[in-house]
């Protein structure tokens, strides 16, 4: 043929191997964006994770020392195993705790306990008051016999919440009845109403 002729073959041969040669350049390019997205994601997951429970580890040591308490806790619900009747067993844990130095940890006690044997205290989360509760007062129950065994002369709860749901409580212990009976009962109670909501606030930023 002349010159100004063409082969149509070779022209879509050509065509196609351009194409597949685009296509393969923007296919890799997806498939390493992808990649640095869901390593961004897992850095920032993770720094996100960090963040939000040291928050909440500075938030309980400041509400401990602003208290001059024993112990400030986060306990979280969560379901354990089931029953023979398939019902799920209701449990929480201690998740983040400050201490007192010299004051000795709940952090290995307090894991999967039955809410079932904790109603006393369960009732006074619900109450939603951060008032302050002498251990001698209450009636005998496994609560007052565990606060006892860990010298808790008093305490305040408050609950934690995620849309109007109840998942968890904050917990502030005395273990010393002097420093108990002589705290500022409305100073407290604001400062535990405060940090308590900073804390919901805080767990309220957990990546899911």
């Amino acid at each position: 043929m002349g010159n100004g002729s063409f082969n149509i073959g070779e022209d879509f041969t050509k065509i196609f191997e351009s194409w597949s040669i685009t296509m393969a350049i923007i296919f890799a390019v997806a498939i390493g964006l992808i990649k640095g997205i869901k390593k961004y994601k897992e850095a920032f997951s993770a720094d996100n994770f960090i963040t939000v429970h040291s928050e909440i580890h500075e938030l309980l040591t400041e509400l401990r020392v602003l208290t001059d308490a024993a112990r400030a806790q986060v306990i979280q619900f969560h379901n354990g195993e089931y029953f023979m009747d398939g019902i799920s067993m209701r449990k929480f844990s201690l998740t983040h705790e400050s201490v007192e130095k010299g004051i000795e940890s709940d952090g290995e006690r307090m894991q999967g306990l039955l809410c079932s044997m904790f109603l006393p205290l369960l009732l006074l989360v619900i109450e939603d008051e951060p008032k302050i509760y002498f251990t001698v007062d209450l009636k005998d129950s496994h609560v007052k016999q565990y606060l006892e065994s860990r010298n808790v002369e008093a305490f305040s709860v408050l609950p934690l919440r995620k849309q109007n749901q109840m998942t968890g409580f904050t917990v502030i212990q005395w273990c010393s009845g002097n420093k108990a009976e002589n705290l500022d009962a409305v100073y407290c109670a604001d400062r535990i109403r405060k940090i308590t909501d900073s804390i919901n606030a805080q767990l309220a930023y957990q990546k899911r």
